[in-house]
């Protein structure tokens, strides 16, 4: 779709003649149209995107809703509709700087509150009740790691990719009995935007699902080459008291990240990522009953 139609959608809208357009953003991977539109001295954020993603960003802006009635620190939904052959919503902007910008600028920084917060939130995300449990938690991620095994079959990593994989086979009847609940989807340093008020706001639910609450940590690899005081607050703003059973599940679900991002670079920038996955490992094998676990991942995630 041309910029030209986008321009003549934005046009045609209702209500937009009470905005100012002041810039269009071109960030994100999306091949949505986005603008920072001005109303009455607050800014908000315009996006315009084909309509057969329709039915993904009408869920995307319902959930706002849900999030905003919860207290949860995100953009507020405030348009959503459907002109010629495209969808338009318009949120509250948010102003302020990423934790991972944040953390960037000075790493030798204690980031620990920042973490907690960032758990926090991601606590009230994980508390909102799920109307249906139709999810099979098993199933999905059996067929999740079928296929990233199947896609990774040709890069040769020896030991390292082998012991990864067998070690989420192994293991796939702990997600049996996981519980359900809604999900970020994708939980990371970047979609974590610290305001001007020092609160983090969370942004990107894209990737919302229903699922196992601790899948929403394996993201948190990224973070870790940086700050590892971060991570420690974001497990502790999260949980009051942790168990044995959270690191075991953890760790399959870094397995799953580090070689869905070994299947989607085809084996390039394989250093970083496996390192990140390490470091996360690392600063988790402090727990003695399963640190010789830990102490094994670490070295085969390592060249």
């Amino acid at each position: 779709m041309s910029s030209s139609i986008h321009i003549q959608t934005i046009e045609a809208l209702p209500n937009i003649k009470e905005y100012h357009l002041v810039e269009e953003i071109t960030a994100g991977y999306s091949g949505d149209k986005k603008y920072k539109l001005e109303k009455d001295g607050k800014m908000y954020l315009l996006r315009v995107g084909d309509k057969s993603s329709l039915r993904v960003k009408q869920k995307e802006f319902v959930q706002l809703r849900l999030y905003q009635k919860a207290n949860i620190n995100t953009q507020r939904p405030v348009e959503f509709g459907v002109l010629y052959d495209v969808f338009y919503s318009i949120v509250t902007w948010i102003d302020g700087t990423s934790v991972m910008e944040i953390i960037k600028s000075d790493l030798n920084k204690d980031y620990y509150e920042l973490g907690r917060k960032a758990g926090i939130e991601l606590k009230k995300i994980h508390s909102l009740s799920v109307s249906h449990n139709s999810v099979n938690w098993y199933a999905f991620i059996k067929q999740k790691a079928e296929q990233l095994i199947s896609s990774c079959a040709n890069i040769d990593m020896g030991d390292i990719k082998s012991f990864a994989e067998r070690y989420i086979l192994d293991n796939l009847e702990l997600m049996r009995t996981r519980p359900s609940v809604i999900l970020h989807g994708d939980y990371h340093w970047e979609n974590c935007i610290i305001n001007d008020k020092g609160e983090i706001v969370i942004i990107d639910f894209s990737g919302n699902i229903i699922g196992d609450p601790w899948y929403d940590f394996g993201d948190m690899m990224w973070v870790l080459e940086y700050s590892e005081s971060f991570a420690n607050g974001q497990i502790d703003g999260y949980f009051d008291t942790i168990t044995d059973e959270f690191w075991y599940v953890f760790k399959i679900y870094t397995a799953l990240y580090a070689l869905e991002h070994l299947s989607y670079n085809n084996g390039e920038n394989i250093d970083g990522r496996i390192f990140n996955a390490s470091r996360m490992l690392n600063l988790f094998g402090q727990y003695s009953i399963i640190q010789k676990v830990c102490f094994q991942l670490i070295q085969l995630f390592r060249f």
